[in-house]
C-alpha cells in the first residue's frame, strides 16, 4: 500500500514519481492516440463538420503546417485541439492543487508535461524505429530533419525542469505559479483560435487579427515574456539558495530548462511580432481588413 499511495499522491519520493509518471504516460498514450485514443474520435469529428473545407484552406499557411507538411493541411487544427488539450488537462491539475491546497494535485499537472508528453514522444518515436511504420502523426514527422532537434530541444526542458521541481519545489507557491502560467495558462491564449480558424479569413478578417493580437498579448509578450523572465530569475534564485543548490543533479538541469525556455520564447515573440509586420505591410490579414473597409 506504501509505494501505490505514493503514486496516487505523486508523492516526491522515486517510487511514487515514477508510477505516476507511468500512470500519465499510458493515460495520455490513449487520450491522444489518432487510431482507437480521444483524439481518433476528435478527428472524425472534425471532419464531417460543414466548415472544415474552411479549416483545410486556413491551415495552409499555418506554421505548424508549413513545418510538418502533412497531407491534409486540416489535420494541423486537429493538432491545434490537441495541443489546447494537453495545456488545458495539465493547467486544470495544477490550478486545483494550487486552489485546495493539495501540491499532488499540482504534481500530476506537472507529469501531465513530463511523461504524457515528453516521455510519450520519446516511446513513440522508438516504435516508429523500432516496429516501422509506428503511429501517425509522429512517423510522418520524423520524415522532417528538424523533427529530432526541436523534440529534443523542447522536450528536454520539461523533464530537466519538472523532475527536480517535483522532487524538491512542489510545496512552493512560486514554483507552483510558473508551472501554471508555462503550462496551463497557453490553453487560455490559444482557445480562441478554435473557433476563429474555422472562419473565412477573408470574410471574417478582422476576427484573425483580434485573435493574433489576442495570442500576442497574452502569450508572446505576457506570459512569455512580461511573466516569465523576472519569475524563472526568481525561481532560478531560489534553487541556487535552497539546500539542494549545490547539488549540480538539481542545479545544472533546470538551469539547462530556464536556458533553454528563454531561447523559445525570444523565438516565439520574434516569429509573432514577424507575423503582424507581415500583416501591416504585407499581403496578409490586415490587407483584407482594409479591403473590406
Amino acid at each position: 500500500m506504501g509505494l501505490l499511495s505514493d503514486i496516487v499522491f505523486c508523492e516526491p519520493t522515486v517510487g511514487g514519481q515514477i508510477g505516476a509518471a507511468i500512470v500519465q504516460l499510458l493515460l495520455w498514450s490513449f487520450l491522444t492516440n489518432y487510431d482507437y485514443g480521444v483524439m481518433a474520435h476528435v478527428q472524425k469529428y472534425v471532419k464531417r463538420q460543414p466548415w472544415y473545407p474552411i479549416v483545410q484552406e486556413n491551415m495552409k499557411d499555418d506554421d505548424a503546417q508549413l513545418i510538418w507538411n502533412f497531407p491534409d493541411p486540416g489535420f494541423s487544427y486537429v493538432q491545434f485541439f490537441h495541443t489546447i488539450m494537453h495545456h488545458g488537462g495539465g493547467g486544470v491539475l495544477m490550478s486545483l492543487g494550487m486552489l485546495l491546497g493539495k501540491p499532488w494535485l499540482w504534481r500530476h499537472g506537472m507529469l501531465v508535461e513530463v511523461a504524457g508528453l515528453d516521455l510519450l514522444d520519446a516511446a513513440l518515436m522508438a516504435d516508429v524505429k523500432l516496429r516501422p511504420p509506428g503511429t501517425f502523426p509522429t512517423n510522418h514527422c520524423l520524415k522532417s530533419k528538424m523533427f529530432g532537434p526541436l523534440m529534443v530541444f523542447h522536450h528536454s526542458v520539461g523533464l530537466c525542469v519538472g523532475i527536480p521541481v517535483n522532487m524538491y519545489f512542489s510545496e512552493v507557491y512560486e514554483f507552483q505559479l510558473f508551472g501554471l502560467m508555462t503550462l496551463g495558462f497557453p490553453a487560455i491564449c490559444f482557445l480562441p483560435g478554435l473557433i476563429i480558424k474555422t472562419l473565412d479569413k477573408e470574410k471574417y478578417a478582422r476576427l484573425w487579427f483580434a485573435e493574433q493580437m489576442w495570442v500576442f498579448l497574452t502569450f508572446s509578450l505576457g506570459s512569455r515574456t512580461i511573466f516569465y523572465f523576472p519569475a524563472a530569475w526568481s525561481c532560478f534564485l531560489h534553487v541556487w539558495r535552497s539546500p539542494v543548490g549545490s547539488n549540480w543533479k538539481v542545479i545544472l538541469p533546470i538551469t539547462w530548462a530556464l536556458l533553454a525556455m528563454s531561447v523559445f520564447n525570444i523565438m516565439v515573440l520574434g516569429i509573432k511580432l514577424d507575423g503582424f509586420y507581415k500583416m501591416l505591410y504585407g499581403k496578409d490579414t490586415l490587407h483584407a481588413v482594409k479591403r473590406s473597409s
